[in-house]
C-alpha cells in the first residue's frame, strides 16, 4: 500500500480472503484489491473461492466478493465468473443488485465477449422497483454509451421515460448526457426531446443539470427545431434565445467553474447561432481580464468568432494591450527612451485616429522594471492571442476588416510585442494583404521600411523568438512595389545589412533580389534629371553596393555560396559592373542602361491568381494542340541498338583437361576384325516360380429383349 512489493504474501492473502470470519475475509479482500494485478499467479486460485462467496446467503460475504471481483478481475477470472455476477443480479437486496451492476460493467471491460448477455438485463434494470438501482443502471449505461453510443439506441425509450418522471438531478445530468451521444445516430431523438429539455431549462435551479440540458441542446441540434419554448414566467420564445439568455447566468458567476464551462457552451453556441451571442460581447470582454488562465483561452476562443466590423477594431486593441502591458515584451518609443523614462510601461494608445501605428513607427525592445503579474506573459496565452487577432482580421478574405493600412501596422506591431515566435504566420498574413489589396501596397512599404530600418530587429534576427522571417517578407514587398513610392538609394543599404550573411539561403536570396530591383528602379528615377551631382551619385552608390557585397558574401572564400544565393549574386555583380562602365565618363543625358534597366524585373505584373481559375479560362475554338509548332522531334524510343560484343572468354591455359593444341591428342590403333558392341546386351528376365491363380469363368450374357417400333404401344390421345 505504501510502495513496497507484497508479492511474498499472495499466498497468504488469498488464505486470509478463504476465512469463514467476515472481518478476516473483508480484510483478505481488501489486501487483495491493494496488492493483486494482472500477473499476480494466485488469482488463479481465487475462482471457486469468489464463486463461493457470490453464492453466499450473508450479504455481506456476497458484496466484498462483488468489490474485490471489480478490481482484480483479469480475462480469465471475468470469463469465468461473468454468469455468476449476472446470476447476482436478481438478488432480492438491491444493494446486492446495485454492486452487481457495477461490477457486472468491470468485467465488460475485461470480457467484451459478454456484452451481448449483459446488455438485456442491464435494460431490465432500468424498471427496477427501487430509484436507486436505476441509478446506478443510468450510471453503467452512462459509462459504456461513452465509447459505443450505437449499440444502447434500444434504451431510447426507456431513458426518455426516466427523463420525464425522474426528479432525481443527478441521474437526470446523465441520461441528458446520454442523449447528447443519441441524438446525432438517431436525429429524430431532436423533436422529441424539445419538449423536456426546454422544461428543464426553465425551471430546474440545479446550474450542473441546466449546463448539460443546455450542452445536449446545442450539440444534438434541438435548438434548431422549430417548436416554441416556454420561460420561467409562462412567455413563449425561441430555445436557441433561452439557452443564451440562461448561459449569462455562468459567464457573470463568480464561481471559476460555471465561469469555464459558460463560455466553452457559449463558444459552441456562437458557431451555429452568432446573432444570439452579439448581444453578450461586453460580457464576454470582462472576461478576458480574469485572473484564470483557462477562463481567458475560452474567452478568446468565445470573442475571435464573435468578431465584426463594428466590434474588430476594440477588439484587437484590447488583446494587444495585455501583450504589451506584461513582463514579456513592452515598448517605449524613442523619443521616451531619450528622456530615460524606462521606470514603467508608458499608457500609450496602439493606433492614431488615421490607423498609423504609434508604436512600431518608433520602437526599440526594452524590458519595464515594473511588476507586472499577469497571465498574459505565458506563452500558450500570447500564441492564443495572436492567432485570435489574424483569424479576426483575415476571416473571410478580410470580410470584417475595412481601414487595411491599420491591419498593416498591426502586424508590424505584433513584431516586437508578440514575446513568441510567430514570424512565420506575421510574414504569410503581411504578404496576403499586401498582395491581395492594392490600395494598402503604398503603406506596407513604409511598413517594411521601418521594420527593415530597425537595426535591433536586424542584429538579433537569428535568435530564436525574434520573428527573423517578417524581415525577409519587408524585403521582398520593398523590392516588388519600390516603384509605388519615391526612390531612395537608402533603402539598398536597408537590403544589404551586414548581418545578412547569418540569414538562411532562402532569406539572403530574398534580400538580394530586392537590392536589385530597388538599386533599378532608383536608377529610372535619378536618370530623369541628370546632371554632374547625379552622376557622381550614381558612381557612389554603385561602387559603395559592390564594395558591400564583396564585403559580405566575398569576405570568406572558403565557403561556398548557395545556389540561389550565387545566380542572384552574380546577376546583381554583373549590372553593377555595366552601369560602372556605362556611367565611366560624364555626358550630356545618362546612359540608357541606367533607364531600362528597371524593366528586367517590372515589364509585366505579376496579379496573384487562384488555383482554379484556369479551369475557368475557356479554350480558344482555333486553338490545335496536336498540330506542331517546329519540326517534330525524332522518336528514339523504339530505335534498334546494335547487339553487344561478346565478351572476352576466361583463359583456360592452367585447366588440367584442356589441351593446348590438337597435335597433342594421342592416336589410337582401331581393331577391325573384332566385333564392335554399340550396347551391352539384355539381360534377360527370370520366369516366376509362381503358378498363377486360376480364374474363374465369366458369367453367360443375358439375353435382352429389344423391342421393335412396331410393338411400342400406341398412346391414346
Amino acid at each position: 500500500m505504501l510502495g513496497y512489493d507484497m508479492n511474498w504474501a499472495n499466498f497468504n492473502v488469498v488464505e486470509v480472503m478463504a476465512s469463514p470470519r467476515f472481518g478476516e475475509k473483508r480484510s483478505g479482500y481488501l489486501a487483495a484489491m491493494q496488492s493483486f494485478h494482472q500477473d499476480t499467479d494466485v488469482l488463479m486460485l481465487t475462482t471457486n473461492l469468489i464463486r463461493k462467496d457470490l453464492a453466499s446467503a450473508n450479504i455481506m460475504e456476497v458484496s466484498v466478493a462483488l468489490d474485490g471481483l471489480a478490481q482484480v478481475a483479469t480475462h480469465e477470472l471475468a470469463q469465468d465468473l461473468f454468469d455468476d455476477v449476472l446470476a447476482v443480479m436478481g438478488h432480492v437486496r438491491p444493494y446486492i443488485r446495485k454492486k452487481a451492476l457495477v461490477c457486472a460493467c468491470r468485467l465488460v471491460g475485461r470480457y467484451a465477449e459478454g456484452l451481448s448477455a449483459f446488455v438485456p438485463l442491464l435494460k431490465d434494470r432500468l424498471d427496477d422497483p427501487d430509484p436507486t438501482v436505476v441509478a446506478a443502471a443510468v450510471s453503467v449505461v452512462c459509462e459504456l454509451a461513452r465509447t459505443d453510443p450505437r449499440s444502447y439506441l434500444s434504451l431510447a425509450p426507456k431513458l426518455y421515460r426516466l427523463l420525464t418522471t425522474s426528479a432525481n438531478n443527478w441521474m437526470l445530468i446523465k441520461i441528458v448526457k446520454l442523449f447528447a451521444w443519441l441524438t446525432p445516430i438517431e436525429p429524430r431523438l431532436a423533436k422529441k426531446l424539445h419538449a423536456p429539455l426546454s422544461h428543464l431549462v426553465s425551471t430546474t435551479t440545479a446550474m450542473s443539470l441546466l449546463y448539460e440540458c443546455i450542452n445536449t441542446a446545442v450539440a444534438g441540434n434541438i435548438i434548431d427545431v422549430q417548436l416554441p419554448a416556454v420561460d420561467s414566467v409562462g412567455r413563449e420564445m425561441d430555445f436557441a434565445s433561452l439557452c443564451a439568455r440562461k448561459l449569462e447566468q455562468f459567464y457573470e458567476s463568480r464561481d471559476h467553474n460555471l465561469r469555464y464551462v459558460g463560455l466553452v457552451t457559449l463558444a459552441q453556441l456562437q458557431a451555429r447561432r452568432p446573432e444570439l451571442v452579439a448581444a453578450h460581447y461586453n460580457t464576454i470582454m470582462r472576461c478576458l481580464d480574469d485572473p484564470d488562465m483557462s477562463i481567458r483561452m475560452r474567452a478568446i476562443e468565445a470573442i475571435s468568432g464573435m468578431a465584426t466590423r463594428k466590434t474588430l477594431v476594440p477588439t484587437v486593441k484590447r488583446l494587444m494591450s495585455q501583450l504589451v502591458l506584461s513582463n514579456t515584451v513592452a515598448l517605449q518609443p524613442n523619443s521616451c527612451a531619450e528622456l530615460n523614462v524606462e521606470s514603467e510601461t508608458l499608457d500609450l494608445p496602439l493606433l492614431d485616429a488615421a490607423g498609423a501605428s504609434l508604436v512600431s513607427a518608433q520602437g526599440t525592445i526594452v524590458s519595464p522594471k515594473i511588476d507586472v503579474s499577469d497571465v498574459a506573459d505565458n506563452p500558450e496565452y500570447r500564441l492564443a492571442a495572436i492567432d485570435a487577432i489574424i483569424d479576426m482580421c483575415s476571416r473571410q478574405s478580410y470580410a470584417n476588416t475595412s481601414d487595411f493600412e491599420w491591419y498593416v501596422a498591426t502586424l508590424a506591431d505584433l513584431v516586437y510585442i508578440a514575446g513568441v515566435d510567430v514570424g512565420l504566420r506575421l510574414s504569410e498574413r503581411l504578404l496576403d494583404v499586401t498582395v491581395r489589396v492594392r490600395q494598402v501596397r503604398a503603406f506596407s512599404i513604409k511598413m517594411a521600411r521601418r521594420l527593415l530600418s530597425d537595426s535591433c530587429l536586424v542584429d538579433r534576427s537569428c535568435s530564436d523568438g525574434t520573428n527573423s522571417p517578417v524581415l525577409s517578407t519587408s524585403a521582398y514587398i520593398l523590392g516588388e512595389y519600390c516603384m509605388l513610392q519615391p526612390s531612395s538609394a537608402e533603402d539598398i543599404g536597408l537590403l544589404l545589412p551586414s548581418g545578412l550573411s547569418k540569414l538562411s539561403d532562402e532569406q539572403q536570396a530574398v534580400f538580394v533580389q530586392a537590392a536589385m530591383k530597388v538599386y533599378a528602379n532608383w536608377l529610372k528615377d535619378v536618370s530623369g534629371y541628370w546632371n554632374p551631382e547625379i552622376w557622381e551619385l550614381v558612381r557612389l552608390v554603385t561602387s559603395s553596393t559592390q564594395h558591400t557585397l564583396s564585403s559580405i558574401f566575398m569576405g570568406n572564400a572558403c565557403v561556398a555560396l548557395p545556389l540561389q544565393v550565387a545566380s542572384r549574386l552574380r546577376m546583381f555583380a554583373e549590372i553593377l559592373k555595366t552601369v560602372s562602365l556605362a556611367t565611366s565618363n560624364l555626358g550630356d543625358s545618362a546612359p540608357p542602361v541606367c533607364a531600362e534597366l528597371q524593366y528586367l524585373f517590372s515589364a509585366y505584373e505579376l496579379n496573384p491568381v487562384s488555383a482554379a481559375a484556369q479551369g475557368k479560362v475557356p479554350v480558344p475554338e482555333d486553338l490545335d494542340l496536336d498540330t506542331y509548332i517546329g519540326e517534330p522531334i525524332p522518336d528514339t524510343t523504339h530505335k534498334v541498338m546494335p547487339p553487344p560484343s561478346p565478351a572476352p572468354r576466361p583463359s583456360r591455359a592452367k585447366d588440367p583437361f584442356i589441351l593446348p593444341s590438337v597435335d597433342d591428342i594421342p592416336m589410337v590403333a582401331l581393331q577391325l576384325d573384332s566385333p564392335v558392341h554399340a550396347h551391352k546386351p539384355r539381360k534377360t528376365k527370370k520366369k516366376s516360380r509362381r503358378k498363377p491363380k486360376p480364374r474363374s469363368p465369366s458369367p453367360p450374357p443375358v439375353p435382352v429383349d429389344i423391342v421393335d417400333d412396331e410393338d411400342m404401344p400406341e398412346v391414346s390421345k
